[in-house]
């Protein structure tokens, strides 16, 4: 892993870093606190980002590790993450906020992760990875999912994941060219057993039964406004940046 050196902080970055470095460093820092993910295929400003962190990830490792966090590496996929740090010792204990999505907000993203595995599961060699609202709704509708997601609500949910450099929606909602791009960061959102978990209650509480009457019961008894935590780690004090 990267290029970290038995420095001190301050050694490094006055012997190592050129100008140009320390910008990209704090710009690289910032990114990964405020999103979580960047996405070395998304622009020429996420590939500056991904390539000077994967060059230096064992010194943001380092750096973050004080915070709480691990800097995660995925060359394969072509991301960088920030996750719970895994190492031992008191820091480890440390509870890193977690980004809590709304009910539908979570069922979306399952959606999303399922759109993206089935595509790479099928050897999609396209080098960006697109789906349609039709896409996803076929997919909800897996799940006997019965809300009403307008243009407005839809908006919301696909620029909160675009906040977290999980997708990026293109063109405008409705629009005939709409669509939206999957970016690898979505198979490191959620876990293997999160989202299987998700798919064995949702089989369990509406298979089988009157969908309509089913899904307004939930609503009642689970309403929008509930939240279900996933493992995106957030600044809350940082806006957003384009």
């Amino acid at each position: 892993m990267g290029g970290f050196k038995k420095m001190t902080a301050d050694e490094y970055w006055s012997s190592t870093f050129t100008s140009q470095e320390k910008l990209l460093f704090q710009r690289v820092c910032r990114t990964l606190l405020r999103k979580t993910f960047i996405v070395r295929d998304k622009d020429d400003d996420n590939r500056r980002m991904y390539f000077f962190a994967s060059k230096y990830s064992d010194f943001l490792t380092k750096y973050f590790s004080y915070m709480g966090f691990d800097v995660s590496v995925s060359k394969d996929a072509g991301v960088v993450m920030l996750q719970n740090y895994t190492g031992t010792g008191e820091i480890a204990k440390i509870s890193v906020n977690k980004y809590l999505f709304k009910k539908t907000e979570t069922i979306v993203l399952c959606c999303l992760w399922s759109l993206y595995s089935d595509k790479i599961k099928s050897g999609s060699l396209a080098k960006q990875i697109t789906v349609t609202l039709a896409d996803i709704n076929i997919e909800l509708d897996k799940y006997d999912f019965n809300g009403n997601i307008d243009k407005g609500r839809w908006i919301e949910i696909l620029g909160l994941f675009a906040k977290f450099n999980l997708i990026a929606p293109k063109g405008e909602i409705g629009s005939n060219d709409f669509c939206i791009v999957l970016f690898p960061s979505l198979q490191f959102a959620l876990d293997e057993k999160e989202f299987a978990d998700f798919v064995n209650n949702t089989e369990a509480k509406f298979k089988n039964r009157n969908l309509h009457d089913d899904y307004e019961n939930a609503e009642i008894e689970s309403p929008e406004t509930d939240f279900d935590s996933f493992d995106i780690e957030f600044d809350e004090s940082q806006g957003d940046e384009n």
